[in-house]
């Protein structure tokens, strides 16, 4: 999909009234059992998880790993409902400086919420994706179409799909906390970022960024309370305020976005890939009800 393309589709992913909803019917009946049995088998899973030894195995030689820590997750989806089943994968590099340098000295309800904010909030996020070749004999890499943009946290993408042109697009809500190298002690305020993407799956993995927000995470004993800033709405080009009308009319665009992509971490893939991924399956719908 070319650049021209790429700004129509986010126009109309943005363009509530444009859109309908993805309740087309499922595609004829496939037999996802045995897509599972090759995606299992493909040997993907194992050299996915073998990127996140190596990376690990980086960080600590770096001598970052008190304050690190990386994630992988996995999902089983069909986005551009052709019965092809596609593997999803997402990787976060955590930050875990706020926790390091807070040191002892705070109340365990505060570390609760440094935590979660730490957890929530990679400081990086990175992924892939595959899917079943047309003859359903083994898993094929998906090219990623993500220039000029942040890679999309697909374990915050949203399940229900809106179609235009015989595309169907999905709200992906990508927060980040940013490494800050000036934070040598525990602070108030930690910066923060999230883009608002939309992620489709055609020839490749399309991704394009629909707006960019900043702002700060404060800590108030376990609970973590963004406040943005800064918001700016990319395919008009304009920035907004973040409270504001215009920002508010974005957001409410993207309500009806249905709940998440289920998704699997390493640990439980590592133990039983073909388990874990079916278990991922079993978690998506064609027209997301809930």
């Amino acid at each position: 999909m070319n650049y021209k393309a790429l700004k129509t589709v986010i126009g109309a992913a943005l363009a509530a009234f444009t859109f309908t909803s993805a309740a087309a019917a499922a595609p004829a009946p496939i037999d996802t059992e045995a897509q599972l049995d090759v995606m299992a088998a493909s040997g993907v899973i194992q050299e996915e998880i073998n990127t996140l030894y190596h990376t690990w195995d980086g960080i600590l030689k770096s001598g970052m790993s008190k304050r690190s820590h990386y994630t992988f997750y996995a999902a089983v989806t069909d986005l551009d409902h052709n019965g092809r089943l596609e593997l999803l994968i997402s990787r976060h590099f955590l930050n875990k400086d706020p926790l390091y340098y807070a040191g002892d000295g705070i109340s365990e309800e505060q570390k609760k919420g440094l935590q979660y904010l730490c957890n929530n909030y990679p400081s990086e996020v990175y992924g892939a994706a595959y899917e079943i070749s047309a003859d359903g004999s083994t898993l094929e890499p998906y090219a990623i179409n993500n220039a000029n943009t942040q890679f999309p946290d697909l374990t915050r993408l949203h399940i229900r799909g809106k179609k235009k042109d015989g595309v169907y697009v999905y709200d992906v809500d990508t927060q980040r906390m940013p490494r800050n190298e000036s934070w040598t002690s525990a602070t108030d305020r930690y910066g923060i970022v999230c883009d608002a993407q939309i992620v489709w799956a055609e020839v490749d993995l399309g991704v394009g960024t629909s707006a960019h927000t900043e702002g700060t995470a404060g800590i108030y004993g376990d609970q973590v309370e963004p406040f943005y800033t800064s918001m700016q709405l990319l395919y008009l080009n304009k920035d907004v305020d973040p409270y504001g009308s215009e920002a508010e009319a974005f957001l409410r665009n993207r309500l009806d976005s249905g709940r998440r992509v289920n998704f699997v971490d390493w640990q439980a893939l590592d133990a039983n890939a073909r388990t874990a991924l079916a278990s991922s399956w079993y978690g998506w719908s064609y027209d997301d009800q809930d």
